[in-house]
């Protein structure tokens, strides 16, 4: 499990987003072949491979998606603890 601390920073958000660029492209079907085997058990567990791999690829894609809304997030986080930092000098009186 990553460890970190919480930080309200753009770039921050920004890296940690960049650290997910690519992980679909490294994820690639294997290739199983069985040349006219019938063993059931074979069989199933190409089948199995196969919806395990588009279940991982559906997965990481909808990590994806919330993963690209961390830099927009951390903006409006930014300009929230701008305008408090504001408030506490007296500038938002």
């Amino acid at each position: 499990m990553m460890e970190g601390k919480i930080v309200s920073s753009t770039s921050s958000a920004q890296s940690a987003v960049s650290k997910l660029i690519g992980i679909n492209e490294r994820l690639e079907a294997p290739k199983v072949t069985f040349s006219g085997s019938t063993v059931s058990g074979m069989t199933k567990g190409k089948q199995v491979n196969a919806q395990v791999l588009t279940n991982l690829t559906d997965l990481t894609n909808c990590v994806w998606k919330q993963a690209e809304k961390f830099p927009q997030i951390a903006e409006k986080i930014a300009y929230r603890d701008q305008q408090s930092a504001e408030q506490f000098r007296g500038g938002g009186r």
